[in-house]
């Protein structure tokens, strides 16, 4: 498995695996070919968001092997372990609030976008569904709002 590989034009299979937590704990982060091929489908779909916002894209978190998500407390159920998830910053183009309302006024086919406040995550649809478009914020607690919502603001 070459890590430089380019997955599209401008994202690399490394970019998708990256991981501290992964680096400092010694898991092993690297994908099946199954999970490359779920890697590339996210790639050229965050093409279309870095070609609507007009900026690079630093990608935070892709890809996390089983292992990884739960040593970061995420759910099992999580988008990244099937490698459709990236979380993101576009710090070129303004904040996460800016960058979500701007996806969500677009005609991209996300299955799920969160506003997380430090971050951006989009998720995609499996290949056999339709894209829910489902829009959330992470609220104090760990809760989820419906939409994007503005911290302070009811």
């Amino acid at each position: 498995m070459m890590l430089d590989e380019q997955l599209s034009p401008h994202f690399t299979l490394r970019e998708f695996l990256r991981s501290e937590t992964a680096a400092r704990r010694g898991i092993d982060n690297l994908p099946s070919s199954e999970i490359i091929h779920t890697l590339e489908r996210n790639a050229v779909n965050m093409e279309r968001v870095r070609q609507l916002l007009g900026v690079p894209l630093q990608i935070s978190s892709g890809y996390r092997c089983l292992d990884l998500n739960r040593a970061i407390g995420s759910k099992d159920t999580s988008a990244h372990v099937e490698g459709r998830a990236t979380d993101f910053e576009a710090p070129e183009f303004g904040p996460p609030i800016d960058i979500c309302r701007s996806i969500y006024a677009s005609d991209i086919l996300y299955d799920q976008l969160i506003y997380e406040h430090s971050w951006v995550h989009i998720a995609w649809p499996r290949v056999d569904a339709a894209p829910r478009r489902s829009v959330l914020t992470l609220m104090p607690g760990g809760t989820y709002a419906a939409g994007i919502v503005q911290r302070g603001i009811a």
